[in-house]
């Protein structure tokens, strides 16, 4: 298959190869947009098939001057093609073939002009080019003419060869134009201009060497040319090639190129430019509308801020092909890295397994390994370091003894490319040691020489680092460092990178250093993926060091493997392509260009690429030099005396003064103010004028001597001392770079003659072909010659636009000088601020924080008058007005810009607020929690669930679960805190420990749990909430909760009659109707008719609620309007209440419910932490009043100390002795701790019980009976309380008399007393010991660990083992809990206070320590005393192996909790103390 041609970028429409100039474009362009392209279109087509019709063009006058005959094509009655046969090469083939080449379209009066010029440039053709043109073409079977085919090669060398060449100063800039490029015409040109679209860019017509650039595709390539040669051109072409030839194989993904330069300028230019070709190209036809949007779509992508990829990961499709400048892509590397850092690679949903295996297995890694525990420290970079900032905030800091006499662009460029950039530091990635640096060959590092300079730099850039460091900032070989480190660190992120880009595309390659080379080799995998072009003659750049030959090196390292492995040599190969034809400069100029070139090369081979000379298309004007020419001739008109000068000569926009240094610059402004544009030779550099005047760069050289020996330089003879003169080196790149700034004219003004005479001598030697001119102050026209230098035309506009492009080179001084001769106010208002935020920044550094403030807000004032919002927050943020910037961006609309702003001003919320509204949610949540606004936060992460990223939202609920484990978060969060926990069963736990059982209610409905959901209710007491439960069971459940439905059916009825209307909620009627026997006594209860009510309830047949009822009924007689005395209660009521007693005393088994704690409202519970629950309508609740409560509560007292071993019961006790408020026990028996004997005598009063002879009523005060005279008549004995506690004639109880004793016995009592008291006293020391002991935490653990040895008679053994052993492991247990809730404490602490840059790691730690207390639990568990009281009589080897295990768990917690407690000294900076 034959490789690609050009037609890639679009098909000839015809076998004729036709080329459109410029001027013909526009018309054609124009021609359309009136409707007029139809006809023009059809004669178009017709030329390039060969059918052609047309007319010898031009008067006989003309047509005599004409080397190669015009002819027109009529289109319409006005309209008009101009064109010739010309010669050119033809695609892929790099033939020389006709073809045909329009010049004009337009009316038949519009002709004249275009051809006068045609007659220029056709004089510049050689007599073989006008033969090949002359001779007629060829003819096929259907009389359609064929270009001719040229095969001769030397016949196509003389082709070269110009009769005439023109002369920049004869000819106008069109003629200029139509010299240098022409335009193909294809087939998406016709539908571009069809399509009225204006703004469409096509592709050139290539000159041969272009076209082989172009096409190859089979290695990386590296693009040598000089200034103006096209170098970018067959960049951007190659780019569009690659991806029509890629899209013509494959229907696949677009190929993923980027293309990188240095400036932010051309980046944006090349942008536009490039989308602009593939609109152009598409292969489609695509309706205009539809173009347009996808236009408008890409460019809001590119052009707003908000919008752009951060990540490499974000990068789609649509993003390519992707130009930018190295800044920004390295800013995506950077975004890139700390992505992957922080949260992992991407992944789909599809990944979530391997994802949480990828962690599970992050989570085991040992402390090498883990990066938890190696967290990187994280720096807050404020700023990049780069020129600018290294003179503004760096320079003056440094002592004025290191710093005299020293260029700060040079001293810049050797830390930058030397000592921390250079081919060397590739290995190490570490800076030149002082040693190596001062050893370093003058022919690789020639800029500084002597021993002293390199010393003092070497000062310069200890102290530069120094400074850095301190002001948390990066240079570029610092963040290129970085990268490199992370992509040989990590070999996934450089696997995917690889995978990331199909073609990088490097514009003005000079400008980068060695470093920069060596990460753009690391990134991709492919050695053919890399495009290289530059200039090394113009590395004068202020940090970079470079020549084609080294990036050959770093190929080779790279790929020679894969080169070797895969038996394809070309892969670490690059081929080099050569571009000599000029497009900018005259030859004139580049004779000069192309000298200093050969002698650079000559002296210092290591540091440029050869290069054959540099051909242009016309010739011009010598370079002058004017010697002996001071300040005020070259500000002079007057052609008079010195003493008349009087007038101030104007430079125009396309004029420049060029000087070596700053210093310069400023003593020639204060003569000339603003009468011309003056930069330095460093400022110039990618700029073009008109004219160029290069001052006294002779006259101030540094290396006179090494000018002195031009004559050992102009051949490669080895007689240059390059040693010696090493200084040499800059000054002729300086000189070159310089001199081909200049388009038309280039004036070398020396006002010394001395040097610059050795120079002119030099460079006029050969007379034949001198390489300049000059003129002296003494010369008779020398006034002349200069005032002629004055540029006539005062254009504003051209003024406002040098001063527009001087902006975004950042030259402000410079640009306010033109916007001042342009009058254009509001540039002059912008450069200004520029100017003034300049002014700040060197105060700043000063340490005038008052003056830089003053400069700063005067910044703010002049760019808020241009609405320029940026810049003015710019400079607000650097007077810490982070709110005022804030509100700033607020009213310009642009939310996302002032998020971080009131970050920074501490106002979170606000942060928040505006960090939603742009839509980035994330941060929005991070703002809230670096606020320490917790509540927010677990407001805002779970209204925005779904928004938050998968890792956010993990990140920021495990912070807010942490501070509800701790405490931290309000009540009215509680709920959307627990919400924000992982599983359902985390869920359940959290709202079981926090009593949320509505909460929790839900959350069993909504899992299905009815089993659960019951026996939650019963637990809570919301017995009518479980009655409703009941419904919705499953079959199975009822059968094993019959015991448990029957008793909420109990108590729900039971409430309904102590108290009506406690329980309002409906249930089933079903219930109701199984349930009869409680609604019949509902309904007698509320019946009007109470006289026989306990006749009535003699008729229930269910027996609880018969017992139940009739006991209700007798502690409360006024409830149904009956006596107070005992006249109407009938015998057998009374006798079931005393039953009742009975039956709560000895535990009769066949009751489950006893009647008096369902009267009560004391309801036993099998499941839950409560045994027993006091249900809401309980008698004995808070603020209950009913005295009949106090007698109901000796008895749940006794059941509860009979109990005591029922959990549970100590709450319900404890309620019913506040209850239980009798003076007389409360102040006597219950200091005396005889409550137990006391209840136990009066439930005995009630066993007693045989008939109504056996009663005892005991009141409970020395107050009036109740019923006394009926109890009196029945017999019933009646005590005191008092006189029952001293009686001894309640059966089964006896209390000892005390019996009196002799003086003998009372006094043997005493002396036995006496005699322990004393053995106590002897004991007393070790005896407080021991209770001091047994007192502390460990003690009480040694007696524990001794009475379970005592109650399961252990062994010797294993007495020893639990009490030695197992002490100590308890005790580390409690000891590495306390320090694992304070580490934790600590953590949460420093997240309200960290900046949100280190939430990461802290949020780790924070979980982590969770993941500690956790296996401290189960350490714990697994040693509990429970557990070592069943082992106490066990194998002795059983619980050594327990403990082994638990002391091994615990020496990994202790490791991990040194770890941690590291890590957070690291991250807050008190590792060192």
């Amino acid at each position: 298959m034959p490789e690609p041609g050009l037609e890639i970028l679009g098909r000839k429409p015809g076998i004729w190869k036709v080329l459109i100039s410029p001027k013909a474009l526009k018309s054609m362009q124009n021609l359309s947009h009136s409707g007029s392209f139809g006809s023009i279109e059809e004669k178009l087509r017709e030329l390039a098939s060969g059918s052609w019709s047309c007319h010898l063009a031009g008067t006989d006058q003309q047509k005599k001057k004409l080397r190669v005959p015009l002819v027109t094509t009529r289109c319409s009655l006005q309209i008009l093609l101009l064109w010739q046969i010309d010669v050119g090469l033809d695609g892929a083939a790099q033939v020389e073939s006709q073809l045909v080449k329009v010049w004009e379209i337009g009316a038949k009066t519009e002709m004249s002009q275009p051809i006068d010029r045609v007659i220029l440039l056709q004089r510049s053709y050689s007599l073989e080019h006008v033969r090949r043109c002359r001779q007629k073409p060829l003819e096929d079977v259907d009389k359609k003419v064929i270009p001719r085919l040229f095969t001769d090669c030397q016949n196509a060398a003389v082709l070269g060869v110009r009769a005439q060449a023109m002369d920049i100063r004869t000819v106008d800039r069109e003629v200029l134009e139509m010299a240098n490029r022409f335009y193909m015409l294809t087939e998406p040109m016709l539908r571009s201009v069809l399509a009225n679209d204006l703004l469409a860019e096509f592709p050139f017509d290539f000159s041969g060497d272009e076209t082989r650039i172009i096409l190859h595709f089979g290695t990386s390539s590296l693009i040598l040319g000089r200034s103006g040669t096209g170098k970018t051109t067959c960049l951007v072409f190659k780019l569009l090639a690659k991806c029509a030839a890629g899209s013509t194989i494959t229907e696949a993904r677009p190929p993923r190129q980027l293309l990188l330069t240095r400036s932010h300028e051309l980046a944006n230019k090349l942008k536009v430019y490039i989308n602009r070709l593939m609109k152009s190209l598409a292969t489609s036809s695509v309706e205009q509308d539809e173009q347009q949007e996808r236009e408008l779509a890409l460019t809001r992508a590119d052009d707003d801020d908000d919008d752009r990829c951060d990540t490499i990961f974000e990068l789609q499709d649509g993003s390519f092909p992707l130009v930018c400048t190295y800044d920004r892509f390295l800013e995506l590397l950077e975004n890139t890295t700390k992505h992957v850092d922080q949260n992992g690679f991407p992944v789909t949903d599809d990944d979530d397994n391997t994802q949480e295996k990828e962690q599970s297995d992050q989570s085991d890694l040992s402390e090498e390994g883990d990066p938890l525990w190696q967290p990187p420290r994280k720096e807050k970079i404020s700023q990049i370091v780069d020129y600018q900032s290294f003179t503004l905030d760096y320079w003056p800091r440094f002592p004025s003894t290191l710093v005299k006499n020293l260029p700060v662009e040079l001293v810049f460029a050797e830390i930058m490319g030397v000592i921390k950039g250079a081919l060397s530091s590739r290995t190490t990635l570490k800076p030149l040691s002082r040693r190596e640096y001062l050893e370093l060959s003058s022919r690789l590092a020639p800029a500084f020489t002597l021993e002293s300079e390199k010393s003092r730099v070497y000062d310069i850039f200890e102290k530069y680092q120094g400074l850095k460091l301190h002001r948390q900032e990066l240079d570029g070989v610092d963040r290129v460092v970085k990268m490199i480190r992370a992509l040989r660190e990590n070999q996934r992120l450089k696997t995917y990178l690889g995978t990331a880009f199909d073609d990088i595309y490097i514009d003005e390659v000079q400008d980068l250093r060695c470093l920069d080379v060596e990460l753009l080799l690391s990134i991709a995998n492919d050695g053919r993926a890399f495009h290289f072009a530059g200039d090394t003659a113009q590395t004068i750049s202020q940090d970079s060091h470079f020549r084609f030959q080294d990036i050959k090196a770093l190929f080779y390292d790279h790929f020679a493997t894969a080169a070797s492995r895969t038996n394809q040599p070309e892969l670490a190969r690059p081929r080099l392509f050569t571009l000599a034809k000029n497009y900018r400069s005259h030859q004139g100029i580049l004779g000069l260009a192309s000298l200093v070139m050969a002698m650079l090369w000559n002296g210092f081979p290591e540091t440029v690429d050869r290069l054959e000379p540099e051909i242009g298309q016309v010739h011009g004007p010598l370079p002058v030099f004017f010697l002996g020419c001071s300040v005020r001739m070259l500000a002079s008109s007057n052609t008079g005396a010195a003493d008349q000068l009087k007038q101030t000569l104007n430079f125009g926009a396309e004029q420049a003064i060029i000087v070596r240094d700053q210093s310069t610059k400023a003593k020639l402004q204060a003569e000339l103010k603003d009468k011309a544009l003056i930069l330095t030779i460093f400022q110039s550099k990618g700029m073009e004028f008109e004219d160029v005047f290069l001052w006294n760069f002779f006259t101030d050289s540094p290396c006179p001597g090494g000018w002195r020996c031009l004559d050992t330089l102009k051949t490669a003879s080895g007689k240059f001392d390059a040693k010696k003169h090493a200084g040499m080196c800059s000054e002729l790149k300086h000189f070159y770079v310089a001199i081909t700034r200049a388009r038309v004219r280039l004036c070398i003004i020396e006002s010394e003659e001395k040097l610059a005479n050795r120079v002119v001598d030099f460079l006029r030697h050969d007379e034949l072909s001198p390489l300049v001119e000059a003129t002296k102050s003494s010369d008779a026209d020398f006034f002349k010659e200069l005032i002629s230098l004055r540029f006539i035309s005062h254009d504003s506009g051209r003024w406002s636009a040098r001063g527009q492009e001087l902006l975004q080179r950042s030259q402000y001084e410079d640009a306010a000088i033109c916007f001042r001769r342009a009058k254009d106010k509001r540039g002059e208002t912008c450069a200004t601020a520029f100017i003034f935020e300049e002014k700040g920044r060197r105060l700043a550094s000063i340490d005038d924080a008052e003056g830089a403030r003053v400069c700063f807000r005067s910044a703010v004032e002049r760019f808020m008058t241009l609405d320029m919002v940026a810049e003015a927050v710019r400079n607000l943020e650097k007077i810490e007005e982070f709110k005022e910037a804030a509100c700033l961006w607020c009213q310009y609309g642009k939310p996302g810009k002032a998020a971080p702003l009131f970050v920074k001003a501490g106002m979170f919320h606000e942060a928040s607020d505006h960090y939603h509204q742009a839509l980035n949610y994330d941060k929005a949540a991070d703002a809230l929690r670096q606020g320490g606004l917790a509540e927010k936060l677990v407001s805002y992460v779970t209204e925005n669930r779904e928004k938050l990223s998968s890792r956010s939202f993990q990140r920021h609920s495990r912070f807010c679960i942490l501070l509800l484990k701790q405490g931290k978060m309000g009540l009215g969060f509680l709920t959307p805190a627990i919400k924000l926990l992982g599983s359902p069963a985390e869920q359940e736990q959290a709202f079981i420990g926090y009593e949320m059982h509505d909460q929790l209610a839900d959350l069993y409905r909504d899992q299905g749990k009815f089993k659960e959901r019951f026996l939650l209710f019963i637990r809570i007491g919301k017995l009518g909430h479980a009655m409703k439960a009941i419904s919705d069971l499953k079959v199975s459940d009822t059968s094993d909760l019959q015991t448990a439905i029957r008793r909420v059916q109990n108590y729900y009825f039971a409430g309904r009659v102590v108290c009506p209307g406690s329980d309002d909620v409906n249930i089933p009627a079903q219930l109701g109707s199984l349930n009869s026997d409680w609604i019949d006594a509902q309904r007698l209860l509320t019946s009007k008719q109470r006289k026989s009510v306990f006749e009535k309830i003699e008729a229930i047949k269910n027996r609880a609620v018969k017992s139940f009822l009739q006991l209700h009924a007798f502690l409360n007689l006024r409830l149904f309007d009956m006596t107070s005395t005992l006249d109407g209660i009938p015998f057998k009521a009374i006798r079931a209440a005393i039953e009742m007693a009975e039956s709560v005393s000895s535990h009769i088994e066949s009751i489950r419910d006893p009647i008096i704690l369902l009267l009560t409202g004391v309801m036993e519970v099998d499941y839950g932490t409560n045994s027993f629950i006091l249900l809401p309508w309980s008698p004995l609740q808070q603020g209950e009043t009913n005295i009949n409560a106090e007698l109901l509560a000796l008895v749940i007292v006794n059941f509860g100390l009979s109990n005591a071993e029922v959990q549970g019961f100590d709450e319900v006790r404890e309620r019913v002795c506040q209850v239980f408020s009798l003076p007389y026990i409360r102040g006597f028996y219950l200091r005396q701790n005889t409550l137990p004997e006391l209840l136990v005598k009066l439930v005995k009063s009630y066993e007693d019980y045989e008939g109504k002879d056996g009663i005892k009523c005991v009141k409970k005060s020395n107050g009036p009976y109740l019923a006394k005279s009926k109890l009196q008549e029945l017999g019933v004995q009646n005590l005191s309380l008092a006189e029952l506690i001293s009686s001894s004639t309640s059966r089964g109880f006896s209390q000892a008399q005390p019996s009196r004793e002799t003086q003998e016995q009372y006094s043997r009592r005493v002396e036995a007393v006496e005699k322990i008291q004393r053995f106590w006293r002897s004991q007393s020391p070790k005896l407080r010991e021991t209770r001091a002991f047994l007192k502390s935490p460990e003690g009480i653990l040694y007696g524990r660990f001794l009475e379970i040895c005592k109650q399961r008679s252990a062994s010797k053994m294993m007495r020893y083992l639990l009490t030695g052993d197992g002490v100590e492991l308890h005790e580390s247990i409690r000891d590495m809990s306390d320090t694992a809730s304070k580490l934790q404490q600590r953590a949460v602490d420093l997240v309200m206070s960290l900046p949100q840059e280190q939430f990461e790691h802290v949020d780790e730690i924070i979980w982590r320590v969770s993941g500690i207390v956790e296996s401290l639990k189960d350490v714990a568990s697994s040693i509990s005393m429970d557990r070592l009281e069943k082992l106490a009589r066990g194998t002795l080897s059983e619980v050594q192996g327990l403990f082994r295990h638990a002391d091994s768990v615990l020496g990994q917690v202790g490791s991990d909790l040194r770890k941690a407690t590291k890590i957070l000294k690291t991250i807050t900076g008190t590792d060192k103390e």
